[in-house]
């Protein structure tokens, strides 16, 4: 995939083909910005641009060098992700010592490290040794959600490129590439995307929008026995290989952020959570839940939501961190 085929990132791919062009590539890059809007194939596109046999101002993508890194079978180029929840020392040792071996046929061996964020401690530390004293002809780009999230002593060592959110217009028309999508459906996954598109959206519409109308459903009148049945859904929500407790998380994220336009007196137009005939809940539930809240509690519930993520992220049990999660928006609220 050349950078010509990646939306939305022309700043980000400006600046990486400036040092690419200058000849000033750096050994260590580290791209960051929230999941599903381009980093990774971004990554993809520079090693393809690095290496491939075509030399001109973008890669061909069509070489047999080019198709090879699409297909990760390019013998110079390595993907290392986590294997469960933690990428772990003995990947980074293996990693590292391919990345030493000297260039089979590229100009530059590229290590891709997705999901940086998920390093160890002693993972983390085997990495800093080889950024601070890279082979030659190796480049490592690591991909991670925020800088915040790695040791500062690799943040400082690599020069870091931050991939913006994406565009309505832009996730709208990657989604419009799907046809078994309505646009009334591309409406509402552009919406709830707030940036980004993940692959498995369209595939997951119906369970996204269940997860989403039981939830709306308890946030306009939050009742004890409703409270009661949610905290049943959601143990079920966090064992499902379905993955509704992500969709949750997403959706309430969704949610406070409209509560907090509202409450600003920002255009009713700019909500991510519209009435339309596919999303039965919208604007009219938004303002009968907003009077539970003020603007500090939406403010700390957003945070308790990101907060979740990140410790099942880091492998807490689920059901119970929703379930915490839900109780703490119930007793705020009452």
């Amino acid at each position: 995939m050349p950078f010509g085929d990646i939306l939305g990132q022309e700043h980000a791919i400006e600046l990486i083909c400036h040092a690419v062009n200058k000849d000033r590539v750096p050994h260590s890059w580290l791209f960051t910005g929230q999941a599903n809007i381009g980093k990774f194939k971004t990554a993809v596109a520079l090693t393809q641009k690095l290496n491939c046999r075509k030399k001109s101002d973008d890669a061909c993508g069509n070489c047999d060098y080019c198709l090879q890194i699409k297909e990760d079978n390019f013998p110079d180029f390595l993907v290392l992700r986590p294997e469960g929840k933690f990428i772990k020392i003995d990947q980074v040792r293996k990693s590292l010592n391919w990345l030493n071996l000297h260039p089979d046929q590229a100009n530059k061996r590229v290590l891709i490290l997705d999901k940086a964020e998920k390093l160890g401690r002693e993972a983390a530390n085997a990495f800093l040794k080889t950024i601070e004293e890279p082979a030659p002809n190796t480049i490592i780009i690591l991909i991670s959600l925020s800088k915040k999230q790695l040791p500062e002593t690799i943040v400082s060592r690599c020069q870091q490129i931050r991939f913006r959110p994406l565009s309505s217009k832009i996730t709208k028309d990657i989604l419009r590439k799907n046809p078994d999508l309505t646009e009334e459906m591309v409406e509402l996954l552009s919406s709830y995307g707030m940036g980004s598109v993940k692959e498995d959206m369209a595939n997951s519409f119906e369970i996204m929008q269940t997860v989403q109308n039981t939830t709306i459903k308890w946030l306009t009148s939050f009742k004890p026995d409703t409270l009661e049945d949610l905290m049943g859904t959601a143990e079920l929500w966090g064992k499902s290989k379905n993955e509704e407790w992500r969709f949750l998380l997403d959706f309430l994220e969704t949610w406070f952020r409209d509560l907090a336009w509202l409450n600003f007196g920002l255009s009713e137009n700019k909500l991510l959570n519209q009435d339309n005939t596919l999303n039965i809940y919208g604007v009219r539930e938004l303002k009968q839940c907003r009077k539970y809240f003020s603007q500090h509690q939406i403010f700390e519930i957003f945070r308790e939501v990101q907060e979740s993520r990140s410790a099942i992220d880091l492998n807490a049990n689920k059901s119970l961190a929703i379930e915490s999660l839900c109780l703490h928006i119930y007793r705020t609220a009452t």
